[in-house]
């Protein structure tokens, strides 16, 4: 579903990934491990098409991603949910309106986003919350808003990006439960973290980048 071949990604001569080899299946929990600064965020960007490596290739269900048209790159990311570390909320939207904002994006409106923000915030233990603007709301049920938004459109994969970096051990399980709960129902899962506790909640198969 996903590969890695012979990535290597720099900035200004300065190489953050070399040589990064591998793939993931349809339906796996995968976690991306290393340092700060390792590349993990960089390489989740890869597959959103928001970086491209300096060298090598980046599949994402047979194609290179690296060789999509602009006009392409919003069909990829319907596929694909993204949860930021910082989470991205819009401060003056409501939850209920942060979590539509990617379904309006793609042109759906009315009633088939009541009914799916719905569901997805229920899904999250959120839906009393709709209405709630996201600075009322604990760092924990932050992160579930994000992670509903993410999966709103039911992409095959979710992506997450060390989405319990500032949340106690007790609301970091909840999330892990929560991701770990979409998964079983066939999402994709690849989550990038350097927590090695977190790691262990987990039990999936890890991905040490430094060690590619």
């Amino acid at each position: 579903m996903i590969e890695f071949s012979h990535v290597y990604k720099n900035y200004d001569k300065n190489y953050i990934l070399r040589d990064l080899n591998f793939t993931v299946n349809k339906g796996e929990f995968i976690f991306i491990t290393g340092p700060s600064g390792a590349g993990k965020t960089t390489t989740l960007k890869m597959l959103i098409a928001l970086e491209s490596p300096t060298h090598g290739a980046v599949k994402f269900l047979g194609t290179e991603l690296q060789d999509l048209k602009p006009r392409d790159i919003p069909f990829l990311r319907r596929k694909i949910g993204f949860v930021f570390q910082d989470f991205k909320l819009l401060p003056n939207r409501t939850v209920f309106q942060n979590v539509a904002l990617g379904l309006e994006v793609s042109g759906i409106f009315g009633d088939v986003i009541i009914k799916n923000v719905s569901e997805i915030l229920k899904a999250v233990e959120l839906y009393t919350k709709k209405d709630d603007f996201p600075l009322s709301l604990s760092g924990g049920e932050q992160q579930r808003v994000a992670i509903a938004r993410a999966l709103v459109q039911n992409p095959q994969v979710l992506l997450a990006d060390e989405p319990t970096g500032n949340l106690d051990e007790e609301t970091s399980r909840i999330i892990i439960d929560i991701i770990k709960s979409f998964n079983n129902k066939g999402t994709t899962v690849m989550l990038a973290t350097h927590d090695k506790n977190l790691i262990n909640m987990g039990r999936a198969r890890v991905i040490d980048i430094t060690k590619s």
